[in-house]
């Protein structure tokens, strides 16, 4: 950002920044002598980016103090069945809802909230002192006389003292609430380690911007209604190669299962977009579980979703880059809570059925299915293309907005010949259809906007409707190997000759050929080409879509969390995860010393540091001491953290003692159980792989022998062979005497 140069013409101070309002020139009135190789420089930072004031006295309903009983009787009084009788569908459930609304009106009591300026740990009496200290302070900077001044340094020193005792005594709320009430305890240390971000009053999108509220909001709402498609699919669009399966007509649904799931709301005090808190449908959950059975039951009959059902609020959260720019900000739906409680009784019902005529290689939202299980696949693959001196050439692909760019009529004809029936079929076209939401900031919504396309986001049947929409993918490829989770998909295949690249080019065709008929656009600069292999002299071949060269990777790629070297050394992703490991437990550390967060130390650790460290460990389990090592320096800087803080006395380089102390096994014996454990889980049917069950080789003995190794390990010629996750997993359960199949 500075172009000003020095007495010399050089330019030695650089100026970084990701704002665009930074401006940088030389100073015209230097505060002090200048030196001629170093230019006093005047830095300007417009304050657009300072977050909308919000309007901090706000009228709300204390369900907290709510006449429930009242409230019960009141709700109680109706025939519901009567009520309903004579009315279509979304007038029974807006009836419904007027008898909620006007329940809260007669019964919650509406309270005035003013948000404190303050930080949350300021007592009364301390903001009490901060008003007297600043008043005491005008009235010595006025007098100047010495009495004035003894007064305000008695408040100063008082403030001081009693403002540390109240943080102390938060802190140590929370430390103590992490069991008993652990919600309270995990927003103090979001709060401690984040900064959280307000929008600006400022916002820009397309070189328009705006500093009022209700034009931010619109902005806000024209980008993110501007993501959907209208795009209109012919009527004669054939759905490629579905077979027709029997697939239920609708969905079994009973008063328990109302019942159930309004008890699931016990802890929810979030409120909907319709002023309904899940705490207050849990406390009245006796009364309105009977009408909402029969509304909910009549909807399934009648193949219609509630209009009311179907609202959505979006808050915008920033994603990265400059907050004054619209486009960098992605929307979080928020749903109303019983139509999210409908969605999952719907999808644990259907679930089975529909989870069985998907494709084998979608390993997103599924039962029993993981990035892990995804990745698990793609390793094996890679080795053993690897042990046959061949390469592996993948295309990694990216949509536009896939999930909000899904055609519903194309979604519904899918569903059709899939062998969904009625009334089923047509409660999920309603469901789909008409849907409209706005755009929520700190004290103004924007004004509603309908969504002509894709799943709604934060529904419990978005994934599942999404992988039946892109399920004829795995009849489309011909030669390559396909994996997805969700809509992050990637092609791949063995590479011995030019002929084997072309098959692949061949595949990417046909693959985006179909997801042009389905209405998905890929995101050209996002999708990425990437050749595994441990030849020093690769194959390399331009891979490319509609004309346009794929970029390629440059020594490393990101794949589902994992960092993916060339040679599929782990290496790499044991130093990123290492590092974000401890850049964590840094944080806690620093608040422990400060807090004295003793009782807590152990759950801090296992919770957010050590979750980081272990994620697909199976698949990236060392086989160097030197990365091993890597790995367990977390654990001991943990401990020998502990030691010093709680005094645990332990021989120098060595904290088994404190490790026995807080029960914690080593890293490296967790990895090992982690193996053993999803080896029985492959075994016992919870993990959902068919393919990697396929990979275990079990030994059977012609004749009776000593030997009781349960597997049967391939020769392998060389160490990283060995390392293999599936031959690490049934090699390292071969010499645990403890492994067994149950």
């Amino acid at each position: 950002m500075n172009n000003s140069f020095n007495a010399h013409g050089s330019l030695l101070d650089l100026v970084f920044t990701s704002n665009k309002f930074l401006i940088v020139n030389k100073s015209l009135e230097p505060t002090v002598p200048t030196d001629s190789y170093h230019p006093a420089l005047c830095i300007s930072l417009s304050n657009s980016s300072s977050s909308i004031p919000c309007d901090r006295s706000q009228s709300f309903f204390n369900f907290n103090k709510a006449d429930y009983l009242k409230i019960s009787s009141f709700l109680g009084s109706f025939d519901w069945y009567s009520t309903f009788h004579p009315l279509d569908i979304d007038s029974a459930f807006n009836t419904f809802y007027d008898a909620l609304h006007q329940s809260i009106l007669d019964f919650v009591p509406k309270c005035t909230f003013r948000k404190s300026t303050y930080p949350p740990w300021y007592s009364h009496e301390l903001t009490q002192i901060v008003a007297l200290k600043k008043t005491a302070h005008v009235r010595f900077k006025s007098s100047l006389s010495s009495h004035d001044y003894k007064e305000f340094s008695f408040l100063r020193a008082k403030f001081k003292y009693l403002s540390k005792k109240c943080f102390l005594d938060y802190a140590k709320q929370a430390d103590y609430s992490l069991k008993s009430n652990p919600k309270k305890s995990w927003q103090f240390m979001n709060n401690s380690r984040s900064n959280h971000k307000d929008i600006p009053k400022v916002v820009s999108l397309n070189g328009t911007s705006s500093c009022n509220e209700h034009e931010s909001a619109e902005m806000f709402s024209s980008y993110f209604s501007s993501v959907y498609s209208s795009k209109v699919i012919p009527c004669d669009f054939e759905s490629p190669d579905i077979y027709s399966f029997d697939l239920p007509n609708n969905v079994s649904l009973t008063l328990d299962d109302v019942y159930q799931k309004l008890s699931e709301l016990h802890c929810n005090k979030s409120v909907g977009p319709d002023g309904l808190p899940g705490v207050f449908l849990y406390k009245l959950k006796s009364i309105i579980s009977y009408p909402l059975w029969i509304l909910l039951r009549r909807s399934l009959d009648e193949g219609i979703f509630p209009h009311i059902l179907k609202l959505g609020s979006i808050t915008p959260i920033l994603k990265s880059g400059c907050p004054t720019d619209v486009s960098n900000y992605r929307p979080i739906s928020i749903l109303l809570h019983i139509a999210k409680m409908f969605e999952s009784l719907v999808q644990k019902d259907i679930l089975r059925s529909f989870n069985n005529i998907i494709m084998e290689e979608q390993h997103g939202f599924r039962p029993g299915r993981s990035t892990i299980t995804n990745s698990l696949i793609f390793h094996n693959y890679c080795f053993n293309a690897f042990q046959h001196h061949s390469q592996v050439d993948v295309i990694y692909t990216d949509f536009n907005k896939a999930f909000d760019t899904v055609n519903h009529a194309v979604l519904v004809k899918i569903l059709k010949d899939c062998g969904t029936g009625e009334p089923l079929l047509s409660w999920l076209k309603s469901y789909l259809d008409n849907r409209y939401q706005w755009v929520k900031l700190p004290n103004v919504k924007s004004n509603v906007f309908f969504t002509p396309s894709g799943v709604p986001q934060g529904g419990h049947l978005s994934p599942l409707l999404f992988s039946i929409f892109i399920n004829s993918l795995s009849k489309t490829i011909k030669h390559c190997q396909v994996l997805c989770f969700a809509d992050d998909i990637k092609l791949f295949m063995k590479i011995n000759c030019i002929e084997d690249s072309l098959n692949l080019q061949s595949d990417l065709d046909r693959f985006v050929a179909l997801f042009d008929k389905l209405g998905l656009s890929l995101n050209l600069g996002k999708c990425k080409a990437m050749t595994f292999t441990r030849t020093r002299s690769p194959l390399t071949f331009s891979y490319h879509i509609n004309d346009s060269i794929i970029s390629r990777c440059d020594g490393f790629t990101m794949d589902l969390g994992f960092k993916l070297s060339s040679n599929l050394d782990p290496g790499l992703h044991i130093e990123m995860a290492c590092c974000k490991a401890l850049r964590m437990l840094g944080i806690i550390m620093r608040l422990s010393k400060d807090l004295n967060l003793t009782s807590s130390l152990k759950v801090l650790y296992c919770s957010l540091v050590r979750p980081i460290i272990e994620y697909g460990a199976i698949v990236w389990n060392p086989h160097t001491a030197d990365n091993a090592c890597q790995v367990e320096r977390v654990q001991r800087r943990f401990l020998r953290f502990t030691s010093f803080l709680l005094g645990i006395k332990s021989p120098p380089h060595d904290y088994s003692p404190v490790a026995i102390q807080l029960n914690l096994a080593s890293l490296a014996e967790r990895r090992r159980i982690m193996g053993s454990k999803f080896l029985n889980g492959l075994l016992d049917g919870s993990v959902d792989s068919p393919t990697l069950l396929s990979l275990i080789n079990f030994k059977v003995p012609q004749r009776s022998t000593r030997s009781i190794t349960p597997f049967h390990v391939p020769f392998c010629s060389t160490n990283y062979l060995l390392n293999e996750p599936l031959r690490r997993m049934m090699h390292n359960a071969n010499l645990d005497p403890t492994f067994s199949f149950n």
